[in-house]
């Protein structure tokens, strides 16, 4: 009976928290933020689209000439057998599948921590505990 009355008293005598709420300031500012590009704040200008967009003709050549053809060929052949979407696929399925094994096999010979588990006993706590 007098745990229940001390339990009860402790209730009465404690103060309810109040939550505070975040002064609101006001949102002014001294000066507007303005971004400007060249005159009369354009961003987009046709007239001078070199220093809008950037120049697109910095290298020079557009024809199919522009590599050296050792080059030109080595690359084609590289990409040849990615040029239907059957080996594509296959592509992605060897590498999936490499992913996979190493997950299985690999990381266990490597001896990750998380494969492995702890390697010494747990120090025990102040308290006797773990």
């Amino acid at each position: 009976m007098q745990a229940s009355v001390l339990s009860s008293k402790a209730c009465v005598a404690a103060r309810p928290v109040q939550a505070r709420t975040a002064r609101r300031t006001a949102a002014t500012r001294a000066a507007p933020v303005q971004a400007k590009y060249g005159e009369e704040s354009r961003f987009f200008d046709l007239q001078d689209l070199e220093n809008t967009i950037g120049s697109w003709d910095m290298y020079g050549q557009e024809d199919k000439n522009r590599y050296n053809s050792l080059q030109s060929e080595f690359f084609e052949r590289a990409a040849g057998g990615l040029t239907r979407r059957e080996y594509v696929l296959g592509l992605v399925a060897i590498g999936a599948a490499g992913i996979l094994a190493w997950g299985a096999k690999g990381s266990a010979d490597v001896k990750l921590p998380i494969t492995v588990g702890p390697q010494q006993t747990p120090a025990v706590g102040p308290r006797g505990r773990l």
